[in-house]
């Protein structure tokens, strides 16, 4: 009897240690997931991945302030290779525009225009360029805040507040998804937390038909590859003596529009980029500036040269590039 009772006592041991270690490694599994729900940081990384790996077709809106509502259907096919990442903008007004990436090429189909294609590895007017980073090297620049959880689109998400600790950016709110982690909604807000551009999701499918869409993208006849050559030399004769921290040069580019040669910068920290565009026409006019929701125009004349700096940054910031702009 006691050999039995001292058996079965050693049985329940072992299947209470068994039990208890079980929900150990699933609190510990919990609590590591939500020690990186809890950094801001680690959860748009996530979105990030989510973004460029999964498999997903999203209808959006998107806004500029003051301006018309365009709605969008978006279809990814994603990959860790970038190279084999497939996906589909539909423009659901007006004229039928599509755009179609498809082995690291961008195709422009357009009936009112000529279509044409250019090398790149993302559909630019999807998602904006803050959704395609690793944030953990922007952490030095901005700040990252959780205001807590909601519901968008019939889904749950947390919202993330993404502010430059200079204060010579925008901010971004970023709504990500709960449990796929894709964006939802994200807003662009000027410096006095107005929304100034937003992208809101309304539908997210994630069992639509991906065999007939990547048929669809393989099957296509594609148009002419344009080819965009980088120089090394453009605005040698021009620096520029202060930059936004975190910005730096990305491109450079000699183009031909309209018979004048215009010689052009890419700046960029990631999340924010802005050109300086310089003509080599001399041109003699006032200052000009031109507000286009969170995208900025503004033109002027250094030694007789119309320069035109393009960015999606506030007027001040913008104003100081160009005031900094200057003839070696």
């Amino acid at each position: 009897m006691k050999l039995k009772f001292y058996s079965n006592f050693q049985t329940m041991i072992k299947q209470s240690s068994y039990i208890f270690a079980s929900l150990f490694f699933l609190l510990l599994s919990l609590s590591i997931q939500a020690s990186e729900n809890n950094d801001p940081v680690a959860l748009l990384n996530k979105m990030s991945k989510a973004v460029q790996t999964q498999d997903y077709q999203i209808h959006f809106l998107s806004q500029d302030k003051n301006q018309y509502v365009t709605t969008y259907e978006y279809t990814h096919l994603g990959a860790e290779n970038k190279k084999d990442v497939k996906a589909l903008l539909l423009y659901l007004e007006g004229a039928a525009r599509e755009i179609i990436l498809h082995e690291n090429v961008i195709s422009y189909f357009q009936p009112d225009s000529e279509s044409f294609s250019i090398s790149s590895s993302r559909i630019v007017e999807a998602f904006p360029d803050i959704i395609y980073n690793n944030f953990n090297e922007l952490t030095d620049v901005y700040d990252f805040t959780l205001l807590g959880k909601t519901r968008t689109a019939n889904r749950s998400v947390q919202l993330v507040k993404m502010v430059a600790k200079d204060k010579d950016r925008y901010s971004y709110v970023i709504w990500v998804d709960d449990e796929i982690y894709l964006p939802i909604r994200i807003d662009l807000l000027d410096q006095h937390s107005e929304i100034i551009s937003q992208l809101k999701v309304v539908d997210l499918d994630e069992n639509f038909d991906k065999k007939a869409v990547k048929e669809y993208i393989e099957t296509r006849s594609y148009p002419i590859l344009l080819s965009i050559e980088k120089q090394e030399n453009v605005l040698d004769s021009w620096r520029l003596a202060w930059l936004p921290k975190g910005f730096k040069e990305v491109a450079a580019y000699n183009v031909n529009f309209y018979n004048s040669d215009i010689a052009t910068k890419l700046f960029s920290d990631g999340v924010f980029s802005f050109t300086v565009n310089v003509s080599s026409e001399k041109a003699n006019q006032a200052n000009q500036f031109i507000q286009q929701g969170g995208r900025t125009i503004f033109s002027t004349n250094i030694a007789k040269k119309n320069i035109i700096i393009i960015g999606n940054l506030p007027r001040t910031t913008i104003e100081r590039i160009a005031q900094n702009i200057i003839e070696k």
